[in-house]
């Protein structure tokens, strides 16, 4: 087994003393290390920690912008010139370990690595009892009960248990995600504009260009250092949201130019699908159990099919075409039930579900109801996806 660096952690040795975390404060200033107390029946105990640079750090493959560096010995590090300042990063680590600065750079533990080859990392150095100690560690020493599962980064923390209480807490928690309605708009925009081009309906090639333009503009906004913002595609090799501003930049040129050469509309197409797929995949954190669920791609790829089928269905005269957005209103209304049933979330907005299937059936008989289930479609789509913003549950440190 290999041995990488990492921090060790004994419950019995800690006396709450702060130490570590004020000498890390002391140091840096930005809240690097917490110091979480568990009381249990008149029995108290805490726990020190920060970034585990983890073997498999999550937080590393998903910066589009290659900003966050790991070397030989495990030390997981961040450029801070080559930071954009997305947060991409802080949404895949279960340990909550990242932190923006004053100038809106992510930033994070780095194991004091300027002082490695001199001493321990100042908080090592300041703990009074050895409670908090710094060497070779291997895998195998990372499950924590209370932490999130050790499968997700294979963190490289090694936590010795204390021998009077077991320690009992939750490492899910709860919170909204901050400045979410530009995501909200460039995700039910980029998934309405690929279920519009995919029918061909009227001026698809210029609104879908006039969407993507709109929605990548917004999220390109989410760079706290703009200047860098073009680092952004640098990430393709690991980073689903690089991938996903190139393949959207692509298929936003290619809807141009069908505009006027029609033979580039498969070429747009496949590049729009790609960046659909790279949008779903940029949710699928295992670090966010409400966002990793089969809930998350039935309801991005059923965005698609419940806006476009009823303008399909008005403007080609074929039910036909109404079939896959109600086959699709159908699973989103399962699914959320599904995960409001493991993870206590609401899935009240699907109940629009219902009213929407019987539009598109009245639409048989009356063509112009297919407006009102449009209308219905985008209601539970944006109130659907609101609420995946607003109610998103996490792994991170336990609450106390």
């Amino acid at each position: 087994m290999e041995r990488k660096l990492g921090f060790i952690f004994d419950h019995d040795k800690c006396i709450i003393c702060g130490a570590c975390v004020e000498a890390c404060n002391k140091a840096y200033g930005l809240n690097w290390r917490k110091l979480p107390v568990f009381e249990m029946d008149g029995y108290k105990t805490a726990l020190s920690i920060s970034c585990n640079h983890c073997d498999k750090p999550a937080c590393m493959e998903v910066c589009p912008a290659n900003a966050i560096k790991k070397d030989e010995k495990g030390v997981v590090w961040i450029e801070q010139e080559e930071c954009i300042g997305c947060g991409y990063c802080s949404w895949a680590c279960p340990y909550e370990a990242l932190k923006f600065n004053s100038q809106g750079v992510m930033t994070k533990c780095h194991f004091c690595k300027d002082n490695l080859g001199k001493g321990m990392p100042y908080c090592v150095e300041s703990c009074p009892t050895g409670a908090l100690a710094f060497g070779w560690i291997d895998q195998e020493d990372s499950s924590i009960p209370y932490l999130a599962p050790p499968e997700i980064t294979e963190p490289r923390l090694k936590v010795i248990l204390p021998k009077e209480k077991s320690i009992v807490a939750n490492p899910k928690k709860v919170k909204s995600e901050e400045k979410f309605l530009p995501l909200v708009g460039f995700t039910i925009g980029s998934e309405f504009a690929l279920g519009y081009s995919m029918f061909r309906l009227p001026f698809f090639s210029i609104i879908t260009f006039l969407i993507l333009g709109i929605t990548l503009l917004a999220s390109i906004s989410h760079a706290n250092v703009g200047k860098r913002s073009l680092r952004v595609a640098l990430g393709l090799k690991s980073s689903w949201l690089s991938r996903e501003v190139l393949f959207g930049g692509l298929a936003s040129l290619f809807f141009l130019g069908n505009f006027f050469f029609s033979t580039l509309y498969y070429p747009a197409m496949f590049f729009l699908t790609l960046a659909f797929i790279s949008s779903l995949m940029v949710y699928l954190l295992k670090a966010r159990p409400s966002w990793y669920n089969v809930d998350t791609p039935t309801s991005f790829i059923g965005t698609i099919f419940t806006l476009s089928s009823p303008l399909a269905f008005l403007f080609l005269h074929n039910f036909i075409f109404s079939i896959p957005g109600i086959v699709f209103s159908i699973l989103e209304i399962y699914t959320a039930y599904r995960k409001s049933k493991v993870l206590d979330t609401q899935y009240k907005s699907r109940y629009l579900n219902f009213i929407y299937i019987v539009g598109l059936l009245i639409s048989l008989v009356f063509p112009d109801m297919a407006i009102l289930a449009f209308i219905i479609a985008l209601s539970s789509e944006v109130l659907s996806r609101n609420s995946f913003f607003k109610n998103i549950v996490y792994y991170g440190i336990p609450n106390v």
